[in-house]
């Protein structure tokens, strides 16, 4: 049996903790073995079912340990993930059974996908990225690794992009678009043309307009 380590221990580690919990309940093949964090006291005043078994940094990776990336930051998460390959870790993908997939789509490893979110036909997502709750992929897209696609945001058809692109929630790429590396989309912003390596598209900031006083 392989003991399955979540790298993180914030809001998004133990979402993942969860979801590993429900996924392996049954499993006579992983059973959970704690968090990983440098943060020594990220888990104060939170209830989880699993302990902090120490600092990232000083983990000494043992053969039957296998990990699951519970990083949300894009490029903390590649730092973390590069050190701990580099002592031969090895990463499992965690699938919610309740994500629609569709069977031609393809996975590296270390990716997570959140439940009801879309992954469609003959997509490639690439090693460690994150795409999480209502958040869709279309169809041939190849998303690069360690990329994030956050609460519904949307990557149509034949997109395609480099590594390590983050698309905040409510954005959105329009079909066959090409990315490049580190491209960020904030907050209901719209890629509509391609886009070179370290672009920011920005959508037009809320503005206060007046105060609106509710009478009783």
């Amino acid at each position: 049996m392989y003991d399955v380590i979540i790298v993180g221990a914030g809001g998004l580690g133990r979402e993942v903790c969860e979801m590993a919990e429900d996924l392996y309940a049954d499993s006579s093949e992983y059973r959970l073995k704690g968090f990983l964090s440098d943060v020594l006291d990220v888990l104060d005043g939170y209830e989880t079912s699993v302990p902090l078994l120490g600092t990232i940094k000083d983990y000494v990776v043992q053969p039957n340990d296998r990990f699951l990336m519970g990083i949300g930051d894009v490029e903390g998460k590649k730092k973390v993930a590069e050190l701990l390959l580099a002592q031969g870790a090895e990463f499992l993908s965690l699938i919610h059974p309740r994500a629609l997939v569709f069977r031609t789509a393809r996975f590296g490893k270390g990716v997570v996908v959140y439940p009801f979110a879309h992954i469609g036909a003959n997509c490639d997502i690439g090693d460690f990225c994150l795409v999480n709750v209502h958040a869709a992929v279309g169809h041939d897209v190849e998303l690069g690794k360690y990329s994030e696609v956050c609460p519904y945001a949307t990557i149509t058809g034949g997109v395609k992009t480099g590594s390590e692109c983050m698309f905040a929630i409510h954005s959105g790429v329009a079909p066959k678009k090409v990315l490049g590396a580190r491209v960020r989309l904030s907050a209901g912003a719209m890629a509509l043309h391609d886009l070179p390596d370290d672009s920011l598209v920005a959508a037009a900031p809320s503005k206060k307009m007046r105060t609106i006083h509710f009478s009783k």
